[in-house]
């Protein structure tokens, strides 16, 4: 269509998109990590998405990095790379599906969080209740 995923999300119906300040996006996984919520974190790059499904555990700081250091899953996220932050509402057969999507200057992809589910299973409600938290 012509349009960039971010300028797609800018223009979407009201609702389905709501930009959120970007330092959030480090709340999403404390958060996570604290109520023992699993997620869904989905990155990526020109040749492969990583996607880890699970609780995740330990999280530190390293000068701009936040750092996910679990033993079956690391991350490391440039804080600073992080451009733009938006919580995005996905209708589906099983319900509204909601997703963080988090882009770089250049409108790329740098990760993406959902609350684990698989397809026949609602949205727990435990992760609309940490994206709401997100919106205030």
């Amino acid at each position: 269509f012509g349009v960039s995923r971010t300028q797609a999300l800018r223009l979407a119906p009201e609702g389905f998109a709501k930009k959120i300040e970007s330092s959030k996006v480090v709340n999403v996984l404390e958060d996570a990590s604290e109520k023992e919520l699993p997620i869904m974190i989905f990155v990526g790059n020109r040749g492969i998405i990583q996607i880890h499904t699970g609780n995740v555990k330990k999280t530190l700081w390293h000068q701009q990095w936040f750092n996910v250091m679990d033993p079956d899953f690391n991350l490391h996220l440039d804080v600073t790379k992080i451009a733009e932050a938006w919580i995005v509402k996905k209708p589906t057969e099983d319900g509204e599906v909601t997703a963080i999507e988090v882009f770089n200057k250049e409108g790329d992809f740098i990760v993406q969080f959902f609350g684990k589910r698989k397809p026949g299973i609602p949205e727990l409600q435990e992760w609309k209740d940490l994206v709401a938290d997100l919106e205030k």
